[in-house]
């Protein structure tokens, strides 16, 4: 092995993390909330409706697809399903037209202000498909013996969507659809074409035989039965639905108590920390008079402590603010992200000249919509990141550049003491920190890269994590144009 090939493969490689919030960020819910339409409200019967409209195009594709196979392929015919193209290519093409209707219906109770019931659109939609479906069968010939399953299908779906007692109604019009058109079909008012098996309701007379209506009788009950079990069934899936979402709400209610108590009294404990702070210093700058070796010794102490306990607080109070969820998420305007950033440093350098930790800007000028105050927090905690976890006279390095075709991309890198590959998913948890974090500085939070996390979701930012012991860290964070990201919300994300 060559010098060159035994340098190369001493150098850690670095393990790689991605935390992607730019394309689909994954909330937990309003997607984030619970959901509140648990029990036939307005909210899920529009839902339903929808998802019928979006069933009914499945429908037409196979009603389309029957019949454009009973026109090209002569076979198909000889199956005896479809004996012709017209029946299924019609009725594709009446559920298309009503489908389109029912969709700028939908559209319509949408946009209204006042919103508007969508029940009758429900009904509508019940009623017209269980026509459709009543020819469907007619063509194909009682004798086929999907009647009931088709009409089935409907009692199903109605026992899902609806209450037991609009169940029922679907269950009685399908009945009706059922009965009568065996009936016409009997009487010879509504002649089956010569279906094959056609099943005749009168022998001879005007006397219904008795065989068919016990098959009836038979077939009704069994759709009963079928409806009050799915019925009884659905009732219990949501009450308990309804149950756990009253859970919820109170454990929300709780979390977000808990959350105000402890952003009030962390908000109390600035001021205080602030007045120690302040006269720890006018101690060692001499106000009192000179102090011994010894005092000295404890009034530097209690200053560390100060300066870490008023960034710990001051990073919870930021925390808190992103996660509240009674707070919109401050406007977008157009800023300078180079401006920023050497602001940022700028704020820093003296922290960091005292350990000879010295900063490599490559700073290009990149304007762009953002919130400043979120970009800023995340600027700094990643740059205080670096610094923290640099070795003493190491270089920092930062960079910014106008990203293609929209936003931009910043880098910031160190060769500190790195994170190993194991541990990267868990940097951005909160109160985080790994075992050689600790051992490096004592006086670090472990609450920087939750917020970066919580920015990061907030505003749809992408960030990868590059990093290994010996070789340091390497955060890229993509941010894109405020336009292209959602708007105000309320509540705010969980992330």
């Amino acid at each position: 092995m060559s010098g060159a090939e035994a340098t190369e493969s001493a150098v850690p490689q670095p393990g790689r993390y991605r935390l992607v919030w730019a394309e689909d960020a994954p909330v937990t819910a309003a997607t984030d909330e619970p959901r509140a339409e648990v029990a036939w409200t307005e909210p899920l019967l529009r839902q339903n409706a929808r998802w019928f409209c979006r069933l009914r195009w499945l429908v037409v594709g196979v009603l389309g697809g029957a019949g454009v196979a009973v026109l090209l392929v002569p076979r198909f015919a000889a199956l005896g399903v479809f004996r012709s193209p017209g029946l299924p290519l019609a009725a594709a093409a009446v559920l298309a037209t009503l489908n389109l209707g029912f969709g700028q219906w939908i559209r319509r109770l949408d946009v209204r202000e006042e919103g508007g019931s969508v029940r009758p659109l429900l009904w509508a939609q019940i009623v017209s498909d269980l026509l459709v479906l009543t020819v469907v069968i007619h063509g194909l010939g009682s004798g086929s013996g999907l009647a009931p399953f088709m009409y089935l299908f409907h009692i199903i779906l109605a026992c899902i969507a609806f209450t037991p007692g609009e169940s029922l109604g679907v269950l009685g019009l399908a009945a009706c659809c059922h009965v009568m058109r065996l009936v016409l079909e009997a009487r010879g008012t509504w002649t089956v074409g010569g279906a094959p098996g056609a099943v005749a309701l009168q022998g001879g007379g005007a006397e219904v035989g008795a065989t068919p209506v016990v098959a009836l009788t038979s077939m009704l009950l069994i759709w009963v039965v079928i409806w009050y079990l799915v019925s009884r069934l659905a009732s219990t899936v949501r009450a308990r639905d309804r149950a756990l979402f009253v859970a919820n709400g109170r454990l929300q209610a709780s979390i977000e108590e808990r959350s105000k108590h402890m952003l009030q009294t962390t908000h109390q404990l600035k001021a205080p920390f602030a007045a120690i702070h302040a006269q720890v210093q006018l101690l060692l700058e001499g106000y009192c008079g000179v102090l011994p070796a010894a005092a000295t010794a404890v009034v530097e102490k209690i200053s560390l402590r100060c300066r870490v306990l008023s960034r710990q607080v001051q990073e919870m109070l930021q925390l808190a603010n992103l996660r509240s969820h009674g707070q919109t998420a401050p406007p977008a305007r157009e800023l300078a992200l180079d401006h920023l950033i050497a602001d940022v440093i700028q704020r820093v350098e003296p922290a960091a000249q005292q350990r000879g930790i010295g900063f490599d800007r490559q700073l290009e000028p990149v304007r762009l919509r953002g919130i400043e105050d979120h970009l800023t927090m995340l600027v700094d905690n990643l740059v205080v990141n670096a610094v923290t976890y640099s070795h003493d006279r190491g270089v920092v390095g930062v960079a910014c550049r106008r990203e293609s075709p929209g936003g931009a991309v910043l880098v910031v890198q160190d060769r500190g003491i790195g994170i190993p590959a194991e541990k990267l998913p868990h940097i951005f948890d909160d109160y985080y920190r790994t075992e050689e974090a600790v051992q490096h500085n004592r006086g670090s939070t472990g609450l920087g890269l939750a917020i970066v996390r919580q920015v990061a979701c907030e505003d749809h930012l992408g960030i990868e994590v590059e990093s290994a012991p010996g070789w340091g860290t390497r955060f890229t964070v993509t941010i894109p144009d405020a336009p292209t990201l959602a708007p105000a919300r309320s509540p705010r994300r969980s992330c």
